[in-house]
């Protein structure tokens, strides 16, 4: 059903019988070696593993120096958290002395505990 009509309908032109070629002799040539262009000298292998060691090589300290800098990294972080965690207990200390030095609590205290207060012994110092 695919066919062109055009072509069913064109009879087929015989062919003409073609003598058949004849053989041509061609001189025999000694054989040669097979020569492979593909094939490396020992110093081309040996550079060529040399430069892979060297790669690997490379690669090994690429990964050596990234661990390196995420343990110093993680080394800092630590040094930072723990410098954030002494200046909050400073900050916390210092407001402990402040609410245990003021004047109305010590004057509470005095009293409690039968003290008094003798202005002549107390100094002022101004800067």
């Amino acid at each position: 059903m695919l066919d062109n009509t055009a072509r069913q309908l064109q009879e087929p032109v015989p062919a003409a019988p073609q003598p058949a070629p004849k053989p041509q002799a061609a001189p025999q040539t000694a054989p040669q070696p097979a020569v492979n262009p593909r094939t490396f000298s020992p110093f081309e292998r040996v550079l060529s593993a040399l430069c892979g060691v060297v790669a690997v090589g490379v690669c090994l300290l690429y990964l050596g120096g990234q661990t390196h800098l995420a343990n110093t990294d993680r080394t800092y972080q630590d040094v930072q958290a723990r410098i954030a965690t002494q200046n909050q207990s400073v900050t916390d200390l210092k407001q402990t002395i402040g609410e245990l030095s003021n004047s109305n609590r010590l004057s509470n205290y005095a009293k409690a505990h039968g003290l008094t207060v003798i202005e002549g012994n107390i100094k002022r110092v101004t800067k």
